[in-house]
């Protein structure tokens, strides 16, 4: 029996390359923006969550306060 290790170690990189290739190709091919807009774009939606959480908590602070 093949130890549980083996099928994580397939690849000698994180993720298989064609593959990597074939997502950042349909991702282009489907948003039509360039690179740096993507970046932006996930960066914005990385910061607008733990954002929308401190609003929420703060709003549910005012409203529960004496």
């Amino acid at each position: 029996m093949a130890a549980p290790t083996s099928v994580v170690a397939h690849h000698a990189d994180s993720i298989d390359p064609t593959l990597l290739e074939w997502i950042l190709h349909q991702i282009d091919s489907v948003l039509g923006l360039g690179p740096l807009a993507i970046v932006v774009v996930l960066g914005l939606v990385m910061l607008a969550f733990p954002l929308g959480v401190a609003v929420m908590v703060l709003r549910r602070r005012r409203q529960n306060s004496p």
